[in-house]
């Protein structure tokens, strides 16, 4: 076997090293950060480094010193001299050597000589409420003032393309006051009293106009040659925020659930510690599922029908989970300990069909058998069997309320 062909193989098994700790530097960074790419070229570039390093200034230089079919061969020097002999054991030994990989010192000396930026920080953070309905772009999500002025050059431009003679009156301060009654109109003024969740004034007028910008097209179809008065984006501002109030109802109530099915657990191990072994942790979800399924059979159709259909079906999966996990330790415990996962199972489901379904009626059904207005809440809002439990230290004050 010659050196050469040695080296071979122990350069593919660096190769498959080397991609796998720059694909962990690549992707292993938080979708906010995507595109910061300080870790992945770092890792990158000491792994080419070195990569390169073996290739371009090798420790030791041989010729080759077998023919293919393993018989020696006598290949001359540049000058001409006696051919050279094979390698030894011993030299083959130290220049497969200089080919492998880094040790592990040597590899976490180089890690720790990395500093993390501020981006890199947030990795793996736990504080999930402060995310919520934060933009990665914070100030491009806050500038709505540029929002109007390109709706305004939009309208212009259209008109102007159109040869329109017709003298427009829609201004910025006409638009700012269109945005303020329809934020008011629309009840959104509620998810800007909940602090902690990011709603501000400023991301609801963007989120407002974004969606303006949108369909705003059609107005400029027909035979009005592009005109687009006051009126008609009046209109159409307020439909968006209508639009708006509805996807930011099913978006905090889908975050909620998320967080009430993931109270479950926690106060599973808080309850029985170390006792919850891997079969409860990989079923829970599918428990939990199966569980929001039962308690909202009876009064499924009746939210269907309801225009917010999505919203009010989170907030009953909401409300079964904290049922559940009110009930933790009666549904997980027998007399010996930690109950069965078969024990815990058929728990879940008796508590769900006793007591998680008349809460979900209880608040969603009123006394004429239809579906109760519902108003959004906190994320940090727990259910009992009265209803909603809140306290004044999660709201703040409205805008309209300064």
């Amino acid at each position: 076997m010659s050196v050469k062909s040695a080296k071979r193989p122990a350069f593919r098994k660096f190769l498959p090293a080397a991609a796998a700790i720059v694909a962990v530097a690549a992707f292993d960074q938080p979708a906010a950060y995507a595109g910061n790419g300080f870790l992945g070229g770092f890792v990158g570039g000491v792994v080419g480094g070195v990569i390169g390093h073996m290739l371009v200034e090798p420790r030791y230089h041989y010729a080759p010193s077998y023919r293919s079919e393993g018989r020696p061969s006598r290949s001359r020097n540049a000058s001409g001299g006696a051919p050279q002999a094979p390698p030894s054991p011993a030299d083959s030994s130290r220049a497969l050597a200089s080919l492998a990989p880094p040790t592990t010192q040597q590899a976490q000396a180089m890690l720790k000589s990395v500093v993390p930026s501020q981006s890199l920080g947030t990795v793996g953070a736990s504080d999930d409420l402060n995310q919520i309905g934060r933009d990665d772009n914070a100030e491009a999500g806050r500038d709505y003032t540029s929002r109007i002025d390109d709706l305004i050059k939009r309208i212009q431009i259209a008109q102007n393309s159109q040869h329109s003679t017709k003298e427009g009156d829609v201004t910025e301060h006409a638009v700012l006051e269109a945005l303020e009654s329809s934020i008011r109109e629309a009840n959104l003024t509620k998810f800007e009293t909940f602090l902690g969740e990011n709603w501000s004034p400023e991301r609801l007028r963007v989120m407002i106009l974004d969606r303006v910008q949108n369909e705003i097209g059609g107005l400029f179809d027909g035979t009005n040659r592009g005109a687009v008065t006051m009126n008609d984006l009046d209109l159409m501002i307020k439909k968006a925020a209508k639009n708006v109030y509805a996807r930011l109802f099913e978006t905090s109530e889908l975050l909620a659930a998320n967080r009430s099915s993931t109270l479950f657990v926690e106060r599973l191990y808080q309850t029985h510690g170390d006792l919850v072994n891997g079969e409860v942790r990989e079923s829970a979800e599918q428990l939990l599922a199966d569980a929001a399924t039962s308690g909202l059979a009876q009064i499924e159709p009746k939210l269907r029908r309801d225009q917010n259909a999505f919203a009010l079906r989170y907030r009953a999966q909401r409300i079964v989970y904290d049922c559940l996990s009110d009930n933790v330790e009666a549904i997980s415990s027998n007399e010996s300990g930690m109950a069965t996962p078969a024990e815990i199972s058929k728990g879940v489901l008796d508590v769900t069909q006793q007591q998680c379904a008349k809460w979900v009626s209880a608040q969603l059904i009123g006394a004429d058998d239809k579906v109760k207005p519902q108003d959004p809440v906190p994320l940090r809002v727990i259910w009992n069997a009265e209803g909603p439990k809140d306290d004044a230290s999660m709201y703040g004050r409205a805008t309209d309320q300064l």
